[in-house]
């Protein structure tokens, strides 16, 4: 019987721990009822029931409206180098290319130098 209580006691304790820390951080336009400083103290007063009450009245649901979301840089078409101005699409082959170009000409400078140092 000590187990349980000792299980419940320490579920109790992160309960309130995460109610706290969660109160605290919270954005100040996502709190209502009370101010964050009323919500942290009835969280402590009453560890289950003031973290209950924080949870179900405390907090505003997140605002998901029309607001700004977050662009990927696949969404993004400056990142995938899409078509500007004059200059054709480069496709993969094209890209491969130069970068094949670029590590021959420093494979051959390295030759050119001598020996490396490694």
């Amino acid at each position: 019987m000590v187990r349980v209580w000792l299980v419940v006691v320490v579920a109790a304790v992160a309960f309130t721990v995460y109610a706290v820390i969660d109160c605290a951080t919270m954005p100040r336009d996502r709190i209502r009822s009370l101010r964050r400083g009323w919500w942290i103290l009835l969280v402590l007063v009453l560890p289950v029931l003031g973290g209950l009450l924080w949870f179900l009245l405390g907090r505003a649901p997140a605002n998901r409206g029309p607001g700004p979301r977050y662009r990927g840089p696949e969404d993004d078409p400056d990142f995938l180098g899409g078509p500007r101005g004059t200059e054709p699409p480069r496709t993969d082959k094209d890209q491969d290319d130069a970068t094949l170009r670029d590590l021959e000409d420093q494979f051959h400078e390295r030759d050119d130098d001598g020996p490396s140092d490694r």
